[in-house]
């Protein structure tokens, strides 16, 4: 069991504002466990996704929507648990900004609170839960009409 945990998860959680950024489903892939009951959910009611089918396909959707994304952390990332012998550890962003395209228009949204949730499996971390806290109300892409 490595005793870094903070910097490897630190790795992972840099890997998916990488492959966020740059739209990879195939790099989102390998970074989350793709079971039946994982979870993330959105500041909106219609964004709640449950097993790996739902959250790929919501990536997709955003992906196919969503043009020059940009994440920037404004705010040092909080870890909670995770230390040997833990299978689990919690990350928390107390504010970050997105900047995006969508439409042709570009968007900025300042002071996202993002949570990410952790589990080891054997010596691998990978996300099981995600939760995004935007500061508006308005909906970026709509997955009930797809």
């Amino acid at each position: 069991m490595r005793a870094d945990w903070k910097a490897e998860l630190s790795q992972r959680f840099t890997a998916f504002v990488d492959a966020y950024e740059r739209g990879s489903l195939e790099a989102l892939s390998a970074l989350f466990w793709h079971d039946d009951d994982i979870v993330v959910v959105g500041t909106h009611s219609n964004l709640h996704f449950i097993g790996w089918a739902q959250v790929e396909r919501s990536f997709r959707l955003q992906f196919d929507s969503l043009r020059d994304i940009r994440v920037t952390p404004r705010s040092e990332p909080l870890w909670h648990g995770g230390a040997p012998p833990s299978t689990m550890a919690c990350l928390t962003v107390p504010a970050m900004d997105l900047t995006l395209v969508s439409g042709g228009s570009p968007a900025t949204f300042e002071g996202i609170r993002l949570t990410c949730a952790f589990e080891r499996r054997g010596t691998e971390w990978r996300m099981v839960q995600m939760h995004w806290s935007l500061p508006r109300t308005e909906v970026l892409v709509d997955h009930t009409s797809r």
